[in-house]
């Protein structure tokens, strides 16, 4: 235990370094929205390039080259995350409907409270503390749980919200949308090629690489613009109570099982620390498209990024326990 702590302290100067990159851009981006060098559509584009081009051959590359045997034992954590991040969205929202929070709100806060901004942060700060082949395969794993198993039910239930008849897109529809999504197949793609045991062209890799690694700068840039675009207010009540979900109760959730489970090793460490990360860039963006909670959605984005500073350390020295 005591190597673990020891470890897990020697690590913290190393997510230091990597939480003050992600502030700074953050910070440039968010700068640059407030001084409009960027139009709402140039803004867009930014966001269109991280996450449907960068991001995947970032992830696509990372599950590609992933040890074969490793990935193949991760089957508890992906269960883990199917908990954390997908079961615990439609749970919150029983509580908020009997508050009388109507079903578009109710989708659009639940959806913010436990989406996860580990796809666009997870290479930046895991990668360096747990390397690139458990950092990767934890970012895409992320990625494939969410996007699959949370952004396909948002999408249904902000569908059927949304619908003045009340009916609910189909199923095999919402899904099928959810998996033509780059963040979802290109992850599935490189697990495919890793347990096939077939290994990717180094020539693939190398006209890939210098995309993938863009993906972490360009990505938090981009919501850094995002939340330059939004009005914020930090003492509303669904930005608290959501804030504290998503940089509290999510991790002590994770914390739980993970432990419970009696994981360890890296890997569920590493799931561990990426459940403290900030909410995710989509929640802004279905707010904005669907012309509600915007204000929250910003502004819980905003605490629970800068939240980071506190989050992150104390999750990492946690995970020395796992």
């Amino acid at each position: 235990m005591a190597f673990l702590l020891g470890h897990a302290i020697v690590s913290l100067s190393v997510l230091v370094s990597a939480i003050a990159r992600v502030l700074l851009m953050l910070a440039l981006g968010f700068g640059a929205g407030k001084h409009r060098a960027f139009d709402a559509d140039q803004g867009k584009g930014l966001s269109h390039l991280a996450l449907s081009y960068a991001l995947p051959a970032a992830l696509f590359l990372g599950m590609a080259h992933f040890d074969r045997a490793l990935l193949l034992q991760q089957g508890p954590v992906v269960i883990v995350m199917l908990i954390g991040y997908a079961a615990l969205y439609p749970i919150l929202l029983f509580p908020m409907r009997a508050l009388g929070i109507d079903k578009l709100r109710a989708a659009l806060l639940g959806y913010t409270f436990v989406s996860t901004a580990a796809p666009v942060y997870g290479l930046t700060v895991l990668v360096p503390i747990y390397g690139q082949e458990v950092g990767a395969g934890i970012v895409g794993l992320v990625a494939l749980v969410t996007n699959l198993a949370q952004v396909s039910v948002a999408v249904f239930l902000l569908q059927s919200a949304a619908n003045d008849r009340g009916r609910a897109p189909p199923v095999l529809v919402t899904l099928g949308r959810s998996a033509a999504n780059p963040l979802v197949w290109s992850p599935i793609a490189g697990a495919v090629l890793a347990l096939s045991g077939l290994q990717l062209s180094p020539y693939v890799s190398a006209a890939l690489a210098p995309l993938a690694a863009a993906a972490g700068g360009v990505a938090i840039f981009a919501s850094g613009l995002v939340l330059a675009a939004h009005r914020l207010s930090l003492a509303s009540p669904a930005v608290i109570v959501g804030s504290l979900i998503c940089l509290v109760v999510q991790p002590a959730l994770f914390f739980a099982m993970i432990k419970g489970a009696g994981l360890s090793g890296a890997m569920a460490q590493a799931a561990f620390v990426a459940s403290a990360m900030p909410t995710g860039t989509p929640s802004v963006l279905f707010a904005q498209q669907y012309g509600a909670c915007e204000t929250e959605t910003a502004s819980i984005m905003l605490i629970t990024t800068v939240g980071i500073v506190v989050a992150l350390p104390a999750a990492l020295l946690l995970s020395a326990y796992l």
